[in-house]
């Protein structure tokens, strides 16, 4: 069945005639002869293409009346034609401006074949509507998923400031350079660009550049052909390509060379990349940067190339540390906790509010990541979570920071070993940074520069074990 058809005519010769040969070709159809009936039958049948007289005689309403009731109280996408004799100007007029598909005369000129042909362009017409409609409820609910997924909290005036550049540039499609403390919310801030972008929808893709190794930096930016390289048993395309119409995530960039720093620059310039072993292709690819440097290491030539920093000085967006943000901690403790409470404990008698001080004594290095983990933590090994339970382990994380401030060199230049003094400075800082992140050694590999296999290796060699290390 191609689709089907309600008639509201009160000539039944001449709307049984129609009704046949509609029939003949494949429709469904449906005859009404008043505007009661017409009503009656319109929900159940729910047609997709309606055929109108104007003059229906012993009906309550006529043809525009009903036309006028559909546009402005019927919630569904039906096409209307009206056919109809001896209609003035104005009426035609009317009828076009109320939303008519289109309209056909009766008399002579009356074509039963231009009728059927423009039944099948409203059809067709009415379809594409509806996937139209689909796919913007469909961009909604992705906006709404990625919305929960990656909500950025607060409400200080710091982070209103920082949403406020960050939805300005997405709007007018800038590449964007995140810079801030470990653990400020980079990520969060990068998938907010997208979420405000005209790009969204389209592909975007997260790489963490600490993570990548010198040899296949190329390979995995720009891609490569079969053949280009020893290991290089298929072809492969990088992620400038893939992103292409869409939107890369450069994630601590200041780890790239200063040689794949003046690639992604071509790139970014030229909107071409080179592909290993293989030829230039043009790219429309949108880039975020971000990096836990300050601008003073920026703005150094042997650890970011100033043609690429002068490039997007104008774009940068610095992300406030915790301490900074004042109430906004009440809000993202809150929000943690939650997040974990039907998974881990159950809070009881908590009053946020009276904690502001308490919580704001501590300096929160880790920032944002170092809340959810303190709360985590707090989730997992308490039963009942209260104002007094949040300050016993405020206080313990307060006295761990007091030792590590107050200790200094002496105890490594007591060491006349200069390996053993090493591995002893090394030891406790790799201690005191996976301590900072709940021991969960991707977080902290990411943290301190190091590649995760590396960190590993450290671990092994100078004895730290922890029960609840996690990957």
């Amino acid at each position: 069945m191609k689709g089907k058809i309600l008639i509201l005519e009160d000539d039944t010769v001449l709307s049984e005639q129609i009704a046949n040969v509609v029939k003949h070709y494949d429709y469904e159809a449906m005859l009404t002869v008043n505007s009661d009936q017409f009503f009656d039958v319109l929900r159940s049948f729910q047609p997709d293409v309606i055929l109108l007289d104007v003059f229906l005689v012993g009906s309550k309403m006529n043809g525009i009346q009903v036309l006028q009731h559909l546009k402005n109280d019927m919630d569904l996408n039906y096409k209307v034609i009206v056919i109809s004799g001896e209609v003035t100007s104005s009426q035609i007029s009317e009828i076009r401006a109320l939303g008519a598909y289109h309209f056909i005369e009766k008399g002579s000129a009356f074509s039963i074949n231009q009728l059927l042909l423009h039944i099948e362009n409203a059809i067709t017409l009415k379809k594409q509507e509806e996937e139209h409609i689909g796919l913007q409820i469909e961009y909604i609910n992705l906006k709404k998923q990625f919305t929960r997924s990656f909500p950025f909290i607060g409400e200080s005036e710091a982070i209103k400031k920082v949403r406020e550049q960050i939805t300005r540039l997405a709007s007018v499609d800038e590449d964007i350079f995140l810079i801030g403390e470990t653990g400020t919310g980079k990520e969060i801030a990068a998938n907010y660009y997208y979420i405000y972008s005209p790009r969204f929808g389209k592909p975007f893709h997260t790489v963490n550049c600490s993570a990548l190794s010198e040899s296949l930096i190329e390979s995995e930016l720009f891609g490569h052909i079969k053949g280009s390289f020893t290991s290089a048993d298929r072809s492969k395309i990088g992620f400038f390509e893939e992103c292409s119409n869409g939107i890369l995530f450069l994630d601590e960039v200041t780890n790239l060379s200063l040689m794949s720093q003046s690639k992604i620059l071509r790139a970014i310039e030229n909107k071409e990349i080179q592909v290993v072993g293989g030829n230039l292709k043009k790219v429309e690819t949108r880039l975020i940067f971000a990096s836990n440097a300050g601008l003073d290491k920026l703005s150094d030539e042997n650890i970011f190339r100033k043609d690429l920093f002068y490039r997007i000085e104008g774009n940068i967006v610095k992300l406030p540390p915790l301490r900074e943000r004042d109430d906004d901690i009440l809000l993202l403790i809150c929000y943690f906790l939650t997040s974990f409470s039907s998974q881990y404990s159950v809070m009881d008698s908590l009053d946020l509010p009276a904690l502001k001080d308490v919580l704001l004594s501590y300096s929160w290095p880790g920032n944002v990541r170092e809340l959810r983990n303190f709360c985590k933590f707090i989730m997992i090994n308490e039963k009942k979570i209260n104002n007094n339970v949040i300050k016993k382990h405020l206080q313990q994380k307060n006295n761990q920071s007091l030792y590590y401030r107050n200790s200094d060199n002496a105890k490594y230049l007591r060491i006349h070993n200069i390996k053993e003094s090493v591995a002893s400075f090394e030891r406790d800082y790799l201690m005191y940074y996976l301590t900072l992140h709940n021991w969960k050694v991707s977080q902290t590999a990411d943290a301190i520069g190091l590649e995760r296999t590396t960190l590993y290796k450290k671990i092994k060699a100078l004895g730290i074990n922890h029960l609840t290390m996690e990957e």
